[in-house]
Formats: C-alpha cells, structure tokens, sequence
C-alpha cells in the first residue's frame, strides 16, 4: 500500500518536473542548434519565454550560440527580445559577446534595447567596445546605442544661510 501512495505523489509531482526541465531543454536545445527540437517544444505549447533558473531564455541561448534561425523562429512564436537573466544580460549582449552580426542585426530589427544596462550597470555598447569589434560598435552606434554617462561625484549644495557642513555643531550624545 504504501508504495501505491509513493507512486501516486510521484505521478502528481511529475507535471512540474517535466516543465522545468522543459524551460532548461528548449535553452540547451537552442544553444545547441537543435532546430527541430526547438520547434517540437514550442509546438506542444512550451512558453517561448521561459527561463532556466538562472534566468536565460530560449533567445539569449540562440543569441549565444549563433543560431540565427532558431533566433528568428523564437521571435516569430513572441520570444521577449529585452528579457534579462539575473545578471542583466539580455540576448543582444549575448549576441555581440561572440561577435554574432546577423543576430546582433535581427535583434536590433525586432526591437532589442540597444541602450539596455546589465546589473553592473555596463552597456550594450560598453560591452561591445570591450569585445572590439568594429562593425557590432558601429551597427549599435547607428541604432542609437550610448554609453552610460559617467556619474560624477559633487559637493552637497549648502542652503542659503546654512553654515557648511564642517562647521555645523554636532549633537552631543
């Protein structure tokens, strides 16, 4: 009896095994350029946005790995051209990190945040530029891609009247 229970848990549980490992398949499988299994995936209703763990999609995947036209069949099903992983990393860093041109392009076409910041606040183009390549700095520079302005650190402003913060009596404790 008590394995008849064991296995009916299991069978109840399995649902939500399979869909996460779904979410980390249709990602090895773009990464890996496995076009048909992408396509199968989708076609049995996988959400094209869903993400592994770490946060990486299906795009960023196709985007890291140079696959181009899984990229386009995961923008033809509404894959989330501006998603983010946890670091911040979208899939048009993703793309021009190993200097994918075509993917940077399609990308860009289908809408991609060309000024989008990862979580160390580094731009698109930061990253571009510290890659080096040319023709992916200019493609993004004429998209409308600008680095972060540099924050420049100010003295506090002094009110009117106000004495400077120096010469402000501390309170005594």
């Amino acid at each position: 009896m008590r394995f008849d229970r064991a296995f009916t848990i299991l069978l109840l549980l399995l649902p939500l095994n399979v869909y996460a490992a779904s979410a980390v398949d249709l990602f090895s499988a773009s990464v890996g350029g496995n076009q048909a299994r992408v396509e199968a995936l989708l076609a049995q209703g996988l959400n094209v946005n869903s993400a592994t763990p770490g946060g990486r999609t299906a795009l960023m995947g196709a985007s890291f790995g140079g696959n181009a036209r899984i990229a386009q069949t995961l923008l033809a099903y509404g894959a989330d051209v501006n998603m983010a992983d946890n670091t911040g990393t979208t899939a048009l860093m993703d793309a021009l990190m190993f200097s994918h041109e075509n993917i940077v392009n399609l990308l860009i076409t289908a809408g991609a945040d060309v000024n989008a910041k990862d979580n160390q606040n580094i731009t698109v183009l930061g990253r571009a530029k510290k890659v080096g390549n040319e023709r992916i700095i200019k493609i993004l520079e004429q998209a409308g891609a600008q680095e972060a302005p540099e924050v420049e650190e100010t003295e506090p402003v002094e009110e009117e009247g106000e004495a400077p913060a120096e010469e402000q009596e501390k309170p005594e404790e």
